[in-house]
C-alpha cells in the first residue's frame, strides 16, 4: 500500500470532519451549554441564540445573530482551527458536531 501524500491526508482530515466523525451532542432549552469543542452547529428548530462563543469569544454580534431567529435547517460552522465553546439560546435547539 502506498504512502499518503500530505495533499491526500489534508483531503482525508477534511472529509472525516464533514462526516462527522467526531461524533455531536443535541443541545435544548435555554441553559447555558459550555465546555463544548464543536466546528459547526445545525439548528433543528427555529433557533434564536443569548449566547455563541468561538475559542472563548463572544461572536454573537458578530456573526450577526444577535437578536435574529436562525430558521431550522441552518447550517453555521466555524473557521478552520477554531471552535464554538458555548452556547445559549433563548429558544430552539440545535446540534453540534464536535472536533
Amino acid at each position: 500500500m502506498s504512502k499518503l501524500s500530505p495533499g491526500e491526508v489534508e483531503s482525508l482530515n477534511q472529509l472525516r470532519k464533514v462526516s462527522g466523525t467526531g461524533g455531536f451532542k443535541i443541545l435544548t432549552g435555554t441553559g447555558a451549554h459550555a465546555s463544548l469543542s464543536g466546528y459547526a452547529i445545525v439548528a433543528n428548530t427555529d433557533t434564536v441564540f443569548a449566547v455563541f462563543n468561538i475559542d472563548g469569544s463572544e461572536k454573537l454580534v458578530d456573526l450577526g445573530l444577535s437578536g435574529i431567529t436562525v430558521k431550522a435547517g441552518a447550517y453555521l460552522p466555524v473557521p478552520e482551527g477554531s471552535v464554538i465553546t458555548d452556547i445559549k439560546m433563548s429558544s430552539g435547539d440545535c446540534i453540534i458536531y464536535n472536533q
